[in-house]
């Protein structure tokens, strides 16, 4: 049985996820194109400018961050910035922002858990 909040979940994504992700691309490509310099977990490149996160993980730093919908609701691609979770299919990157992603997090702590 799923929980009302799965099923409302499942319903948004099925209704929103095309007009977000439009919007979302609609977005970037309003952006003045330019490269700017990004880091994910231990990796910093200049990358174009009009990717989300999710997308230039894939693309320029071959990370596969989990995702779902694609267009900012279920938070499945979610990753971190300054300690905070964000959605990394709906942020388009920006100069000097660093991210880390969760399984490269959890990795981290069980290396720092290992050594003690």
């Amino acid at each position: 049985d799923m929980g009302s909040t799965e099923t409302a979940n499942k319903w948004k994504i099925a209704l929103w996820k095309y007009p977000k992700r439009a919007a979302m691309q609609r977005r970037l490509q309003a952006l003045q194109p330019r490269q700017v310099k990004v880091q994910i977990n231990n990796d910093t490149k200049m990358i174009p400018n009009q990717l989300t996160v999710l997308e230039a993980s894939y693309k320029h730093f071959g990370e596969k961050i989990p995702h779902n919908c694609r267009a900012g609701i279920c938070g499945a691609c979610e990753a971190k910035m300054a300690g905070k979770r964000f959605k990394t299919c709906y942020t388009p990157v920006r100069d000097g922002m660093r991210v880390i992603t969760l399984d490269h997090e959890m990795m981290m702590f069980r290396q720092m858990t290992a050594d003690e």
